[in-house]
């Protein structure tokens, strides 16, 4: 019961706290209604995680992600306002969650840093905790590290298993890859900056993010090259910032037609 009311207690608090900083409340629902014609190859990636039932030619599912059903609805419905903000449940793999979140649609990157301020904060005076380190990384930053023939399913097998031996073998050891692995990853970015133009957009995005960070205090910025997006509407910078007591802020830049930057943390 304790739990209950407590967690119950930062949701109203988060809801709170960036309604008084200009964000509008919303509230959506738990079940969301779905078409087998209109499911799409991120739909369909996802079910294996979604607890979902049919009936006829409907799907329901209980929402595993805001941030998703949010581009859904969407696409659907005219966009009315550019910051908003959402507390409730989600399910994944049949576990339930309670998740507060935010997003930021057409946003410039300063109101992506001002956001990010503003949940820090939060975290800080409602969690009682802080943020450890950061990891940072650009899902198209992949593209830019491999040529298209060496964008096998064999080599990104290999770069998400770490594996420095064998992509020394296929891709050589002076590879940005393999360069970049041996390289601490609290190094990699600095080690980034001297493979490539620092004004290309995906590293002048990470150095922008890394200066924010060391802005606020937060000096330990490890780069993540490996991960491939969870849903192809993620096509640039991701954040994770770790915190103190275990919990993670995560967020991410998406473009579908609908340009946005979502931040979330699972309570």
């Amino acid at each position: 019961m304790q739990q209950l009311l407590k967690y119950k207690t930062l949701e109203v608090r988060f809801l709170e706290y960036f309604s008084r900083h200009g964000f509008t409340l919303i509230d959506t629902s738990f079940i969301e209604s779905l078409k087998w014609s209109q499911l799409t190859s991120d739909d369909l990636k996802q079910m294996g995680e979604r607890s979902v039932w049919q009936n006829g030619e409907m799907i329901y599912a209980l929402r595993n992600d805001f941030t998703d059903q949010l581009v859904r609805y969407y696409q659907h419905y005219p966009l009315q306002d550019f910051t908003i903000a959402y507390s409730g449940p989600i399910v994944r793999h049949q576990q339930v969650h309670t998740q507060l979140g935010l997003e930021c649609y057409n946003p410039t990157i300063q109101d992506i840093h001002q956001a990010f301020k503003f949940f820090y904060t939060y975290i800080q005076s409602e969690l009682n905790a802080d943020i450890q380190y950061v990891v940072i990384g650009h899902y198209q930053l992949i593209d830019l590290l491999l040529d298209q023939k060496e964008k096998t399913e064999d080599i990104l097998t290999l770069i998400t298993q770490r594996n420095i031996s064998e992509l020394k073998v296929k891709l050589g050891v002076q590879h940005p890859i393999v360069q970049l692995l041996l390289t601490p990853t609290h190094q990699q970015l600095e080690r980034l900056n001297l493979i490539y133009n620092v004004e290309h957009h995906i590293i002048a995005s990470l150095n922008r993010w890394a200066t924010f960070f060391k802005l606020l205090g937060l000096n330990e910025i490890h780069l993540d090259i490996t991960p491939l997006a969870p849903r192809s509407y993620y096509k640039g910078t991701f954040v994770k910032a770790h915190l103190t007591d275990e919990r993670v802020l995560s967020g991410g830049y998406y473009n579908n037609g609908l340009e946005g930057f979502g931040l979330g943390l699972t309570l």
